[in-house]
């Protein structure tokens, strides 16, 4: 993975709370799709992710804790300046690749708010009316539940598709849930949420990813 520049178009006023909102998700999409790299590259032997239950929102919280874990300590991303004008910018030192995998999944979310909200809260909706948060594939398998196990294939293919996920990010996705299509449900649900907030400063004018 090379490293080098980045940038971050700055542009409206901005609240305090909107460099929280910045700094704190933009590091977990960092995390994630660092991680994604690393796994595409076989590039860490062992995945700490296969100890997680993935049961209840815990797991969640845990799964992110641990891709930043993985971010080696040159690679994190570095403020190199800020210029807050109207327009500004944040020129970041981090991996430019991930960086890049930033701007898409954030401008394709942007770039289709109500059909990508929709999608989401159709998904989450039904994840919770099925009592999806406690299982696996493998227990839907084991009862038989046919339309629970369509739902959860359908949906992870839907939010692939909407994210602009690659082909090695899915692959990857595939390798660090071993395979169980509801655990990758639950990361993308989860991303999702995390990725919301950066869009919306895209959508609102504040910060323009499309560049990076």
């Amino acid at each position: 993975m090379q490293k080098g520049e980045s940038y971050i178009l700055l542009d409206e006023r901005w609240k305090l709370e909107d460099f929280s909102i910045l700094t704190k998700e933009y590091m977990q999409l960092y995390s994630f799709f660092y991680s994604l790299r690393l796994v595409e590259n076989d590039a860490f032997s062992q995945l700490e992710f296969e100890r997680m239950p993935w049961l209840g929102g815990g797991s969640v919280v845990g799964f992110f804790s641990i891709m930043g874990k993985l971010i080696h300590p040159d690679n994190k991303p570095e403020v190199k300046r800020i210029q807050y004008a109207s327009p500004g910018f944040i020129e970041l030192t981090l991996i430019v690749e991930v960086a890049k995998d930033i701007g898409i999944i954030v401008t394709a979310l942007s770039g289709a708010v109500a059909s990508v909200a929709g999608t989401y809260n159709l998904i989450h909706s039904q994840y919770q009316k099925r009592k999806l948060t406690q299982l696996k594939i493998k227990d839907l398998e084991a009862q038989q539940l046919i339309n629970e196990i369509k739902f959860v294939k359908d949906s992870v293919k839907e939010l692939q598709e909407k994210y602009k996920l690659s082909t090695n990010q899915v692959q990857s996705l595939h390798k660090i849930s071993r395979g169980d299509e509801l655990v990758q449900l639950k990361m993308l649900l989860a991303l999702y949420r995390r990725a919301k907030p950066i869009a919306a400063l895209q959508v609102n004018n504040k910060a323009n990813f499309k560049n990076a």
